[in-house]
């Protein structure tokens, strides 16, 4: 039979925790790649909204004048 050293053990166990780290860091770059859509989704609908708000002021601002 084989024997087994202290460090064959250390070496495995810093090998299954390597291998557990990327892991947690594929998942954090999911995860990252997720909240960076909905930031892109949440600026796009402000995008819109100011718009809308200049529009808005542009007609308030027309309608003031029509007014006077």
């Amino acid at each position: 039979m084989y024997q087994f050293g202290a460090e064959f053990f250390i070496i495995v166990l810093f090998g299954l925790v390597i291998i557990f780290l990327l892991f947690l860091l594929y998942l954090m770059q999911r995860r990252v790649n997720q909240l960076m859509n909905e930031v892109n989704d949440i600026n796009s609908t402000m995008n819109v909204t100011c718009s809308e708000l200049e529009e808005l002021t542009k007609n308030v601002e027309e309608f003031k004048k029509i007014n006077i």
